[in-house]
């Protein structure tokens, strides 16, 4: 049979494409056929030979890592279990043998001290440590560190910074105390603590383990009472006070005070009394006795160009024993402001060429008043008129003098204007001049019934009119005041007796060479019209006069220095009218004179020169009385005797 041609399709592949189609699209479903028809054929499904010895290769793999892990898992669970047996038996031994451990929560340490305490004066705390544990505590010690500024009890001047005791051996179920005793120094309402630690060695062991609490304190009051007095507003360049006031408020002495002060920007220091002990704005004060006070009066002026506030700070504390020049422990800090004022015409007020807001005066002098005045504006100021008004009744209206200006007497004011000062009508810019008056202060001092605490003020006021930018004329008007107050006076009286006074005196009269006799001083003091604090009378006694010792009334307050043989009678505060409206106050004291042959025929001294000082409350400032001459024998103040009754014989 010949082959069929090449172009020719094969008739299968037709044939089976029509059946195909013929089926789709027939409306006669095609016959089923029985699951028996499936049961003769056998299915075979080839996998690729690289499958297989891949999967083979995996399999190998992971057997051999868990072949290999499985007997250290073995292992790792039986180690673990014996660990946790081990460490349950570690457990129930500690347990069972408690009693036998030492726990830091078995060790107590109780602090019995105030949680308020003054600043400078000692303060005690008592410590208590108790060993609760069942064994013995080797090597205990107490440590104590203190806050900054505590002080050494015995010696203020010494810082105290820590405190170590060795207890040694604490016993099991024992407690030991120790009570210690500081002097804490800060500011008010500062708080302080105590860092206690108890360091203590186990019995049978070389480990230190330790035990820390702190006590907490606060500084409830300050040693030292700090005033500041100041205006709360200046004008630029006007001088001006600042008034520190100092005064105890503690029982103990206070060693070492020191003030100090930063000045704000533009401040100019003029002057201060006392002087500053270092640059100008530090003052050592030394020591500071109970009920003592200090003053610090500070002068000077700020600059500004415009409305400003300044602020100072003022510190007060005690002198650092590193450098004398810096606060140690504070005590109390201040930072007042004050606020400048540009004044169109700058006043300032002088009395007897002093600057400052106050100015003390003696009772019956004369002081004289200047008053300077400068135009601060780039304008003209016209009809320039100048007021000093007198207020109080301590000067006398009669003594009133001024030159170019007008003492009214029924106003009790001071006027200058362009009626007796021509350029008073148009004063130019930068213009400036002096005006001068004098007054009279009364006697107050010898009727302290009618002036207590005598004072007066000085008010200078400037006023003028100056034209403004739109040309309009404007009220321009600038003041400065100042006070005058007027110390009081002390004083003293001096009286040597024999047979007259308290005492029982014994010895020759006249007074016989290498023979002892003795004499009764009298002092008596009187005080005017202002309460003086701290005031105290002292004199010395030759070295041939012996202290004896006895006084009256015998609560007074007289001491002795065999150093320099100096007598000294404390008084401390003296009320306004002592010895005018109440008794004088006074003391009497035996001394022993001893002559020696080369004084036969001279009337020898048997006590110094007396002078009596302290300070006036209400004018802040150092009063002292007359001096009261030496007393010799022969200024024997007893009924009937002369001058003949001193003179030393044989």
């Amino acid at each position: 049979m010949a082959p069929p041609p090449l172009n020719q399709p094969h008739e299968q592949p037709q044939d089976s494409l029509e059946n195909l189609e013929h089926r789709l699209y027939s409306r006669t479903p095609p016959p089923l056929r029985h699951d028996e028809e499936f049961m003769g054929e056998e299915r075979h499904v080839r996998i690729a030979p690289e499958w297989t010895s891949e999967a083979e290769r995996k399999e190998s793999a992971l057997y051999s890592i868990v072949a290999t892990i499985m007997p250290w898992i073995k292992r790792l669970f039986v180690a673990s279990i014996i660990f946790f047996m081990f460490t349950a038996g570690i457990a129930f031994f500690g347990v069972w043998r408690g009693e036998n451990t030492v726990s830091p929560q078995n060790i107590s340490v109780d602090v019995i001290g105030p949680v308020g305490a003054p600043a400078g004066e000692e303060m005690s705390v008592e410590i208590t440590i108790g060993n609760e544990n069942t064994i013995n505590l080797n090597s205990v010690d107490l440590l104590v560190e203190f806050p900054d500024g505590t002080r050494k009890p015995d010696n203020l001047s010494l810082p105290l910074l820590r405190y170590r005791d060795a207890l040694g051996l604490l016993p099991a179920g024992k407690r030991v105390s120790r009570k210690l005793s500081f002097v804490p120094f800060g500011e008010e309402g500062e708080n302080k603590k105590l860092e206690i630690t108890v360091e203590y060695r186990p019995k049978d062991s070389n480990a230190i383990f330790s035990r820390k609490i702190e006590h907490a304190f606060m500084v409830n009051s300050s040693p030292v009472i700090f005033t500041l007095k100041l205006p709360k507003e200046v004008n630029a360049d006007q001088i001006f006070d600042i008034a520190i006031d100092l005064s105890s408020n503690s029982s103990a002495t206070q060693e070492n005070l020191l003030v100090k002060a930063e000045y704000p920007f533009g401040f100019q220091f003029v002057e201060s009394e006392p002087n500053p002990s270092f640059g100008k704005d530090t003052w050592f004060l030394g020591d500071l006795a109970p009920k003592g006070s200090r003053r610090i009066l500070v002068r000077g002026r700020l600059q500004a160009t415009e409305k400003e506030e300044r602020t100072f700070h003022f510190s007060v504390g005690t002198q650092n024993t590193k450098d004398e020049r810096q606060l140690g422990a504070v005590f109390l800090s201040e930072a007042p402001s004050i606020l400048i004022q540009k004044s169109f015409i700058n006043l300032e007020l002088l009395v007897n060429g002093k600057e400052g807001e106050t100015f003390v005066g003696r009772s019956g002098q004369i002081i004289r008043a200047d008053i300077t005045w400068l135009n601060n504006l780039a304008a003209k100021v016209a009809n320039l008129e100048i007021t000093a008004k007198l207020i109080g009744d301590i000067y006398s209206k009669t003594s009133v003098s001024s030159v170019g200006g007008f003492f009214d007497s029924n106003t009790g004011a001071l006027l200058w204007d362009q009626r007796k000062i021509a350029k008073f009508a148009a004063v130019e810019p930068g213009a400036n001049g002096t005006l001068s008056f004098s007054l009279g202060i009364l006697p107050v001092a010898i009727d302290p019934a009618t002036f207590k605490n005598p004072q007066m003020t000085i008010e200078v006021t400037a006023r003028g009119k100056r034209l403004d930018e739109q040309g309009l004329y404007q009220d321009v008007v600038s003041s400065v005041k100042k006070e005058i107050k007027v110390a009081t006076v002390l004083a003293l009286s001096s009286r040597l007796l024999h047979d007259d006074g308290p005492f029982a005196n014994q010895g020759p009269i006249p007074p016989q060479a290498e023979q002892e006799t003795t004499y009764t001083v009298v002092w008596s003091l009187s005080n005017a019209s202002n309460g003086v604090a701290n005031t105290k009378v002292s004199a010395v006694l030759p070295p041939y006069v012996k202290w004896v010792g006895e006084m009256s009334p015998p609560s007074e307050r007289v001491s002795y220095s065999q150093v320099g043989g100096e007598i000294v009678w404390n008084i401390g505060e003296v009320k306004a009218g002592v010895g005018a409206l109440a008794p004088p106050l006074e003391v009497s004291f035996k001394v022993a004179l001893l002559p020696s042959l080369s004084q036969v025929g001279t009337s020898p001294v048997v006590i110094g020169e007396s002078m009596a000082r302290g300070n006036d409350l209400f004018t802040g400032t150092e009063v002292v009385s007359n001096t009261r001459p030496p007393l010799t024998t022969g200024l024997l103040g007893d009924v009937g005797a002369t001058s003949k009754s001193g003179i030393i014989t044989k």
